[in-house]
């Protein structure tokens, strides 16, 4: 007979715990990858996300031409913690603690609205902070349908007739006092760049698994490795776990600066310039995880990036499986090797 003890319900405070939630950590850029993380779940050839300045009103909306969702599973997609992220995932999962749509998205803005388009027709779904924030009862309140006044910016997905769009209105922590129409353009290149990088082995090829565009124009992958390129030195091949599946390093020396034209030397510097991208890029499904870093790794001191290994880049690939062994995050912005 199992133990019986004296308890209480202890449900938290709506609008207490979801503006905790929101000091996760995230920027824009991994906020959105996280987003587009589902879409790709969801068995999406195309993403299409849009930044809408309009000031205060600002918006970001992110479509896809994915299965979609039924009313319960939109439900279900919509709550907080209704996955257990101990239980077994498909091998091409890129989720695991079934927050992120939810907490990338608080941490960027107030008002999030889900719709999708599956078996059941055309169904919405929307978390309003403020609208939490204002409730007597500090309760869970899932609103229906998008916001009023918002009905014409759920039109691109009912004129495609599949697949599921998330907007982000109120972007408080985007659009803040003094914010200009150049700032809001700067955080998109951000982005491009980031996506381009983070999402780069879906992208690459003449027939590319995933597109994706910004503001309509298509977004090029970034190769951390400058794969096939003539003027790289020799490396080994691939190494496999010998008993792990899934396990897999290659090392990388890129070529001297001497080898690339400025062009190609400007770009593959990446996001945070040569010295910053070296070290260990992990990927889980083919989706980048941490790029550049020696993981904490060296005996006594810490290895650090320096000029001597600016060239060095190693993939690891990682499955699913291992999350837990390498601590893999909420955010999957950091994993430390078991």
């Amino acid at each position: 007979m199992p133990t019986t003890f004296k308890s209480r319900n202890a449900p938290p405070k709506a609008s207490a715990m979801v503006e905790a939630l929101r000091g996760l950590g995230y920027n824009t850029q991994t906020a959105l990858a996280d987003i587009i993380d589902n879409s790709i779940s969801a068995g999406a050839s195309e993403v299409r996300v849009e930044f809408v300045w309009a000031e205060t009103e600002s918006r970001i909306i992110c479509l896809d031409n994915g299965i979609g969702m039924s009313a319960a599973g939109l439900d279900i997609a919509m709550r907080l913690g209704e996955r257990n992220p101990l239980e077994e995932r498909s091998k091409s999962d890129l989720g695991r603690f079934g927050l992120g749509l939810k907490t990338a998205s608080f941490s960027q803005c107030r008002r999030l609205t889900v719709s999708t388009v599956g078996n059941d027709g055309m169904q919405s779904l929307r978390w309003d902070l403020d609208y939490l924030a204002n409730s007597p009862d500090g309760g869970w309140h899932l609103l229906e349908g998008s916001h009023p006044g918002s009905e014409k910016l759920l039109e691109p997905l009912s004129d495609a007739g599949k697949g599921t769009l998330v907007l982000w209105e109120d972007l408080d922590r985007i659009i803040t006092p003094g914010s200009t129409v150049q700032d809001f353009l700067n955080l998109a290149d951000k982005v491009e760049q980031h996506l381009g990088m983070v999402f780069h082995r879906y992208l690459e090829g003449s027939r590319p698994r995933l597109r994706i565009f910004l503001n309509g124009q298509p977004i090029k992958p970034w190769d951390p490795f400058l794969t096939d390129h003539p003027g790289k030195p020799y490396n080994p091949p691939a190494f496999k776990h010998p008993s792990i599946q899934g396990i897999e390093a290659e090392c990388h020396v890129l070529p001297h600066k001497d080898m690339l034209s400025p062009d190609d030397f400007e770009r593959m510097g990446g996001p945070e310039g040569w010295t910053a991208q070296q070290g260990f890029y992990v990927y889980r499904n083919e989706r980048l995880l941490l790029a550049g870093s020696w993981l904490g790794l060296g005996t006594g001191r810490s290895w650090t990036k320096d000029e001597a290994h600016r060239l060095a880049r190693i993939r690891i690939d990682i499955p699913n499986s291992a999350d837990a062994d390498w601590k893999i995050d909420i955010r999957k912005s950091t994993a430390r090797p078991p």
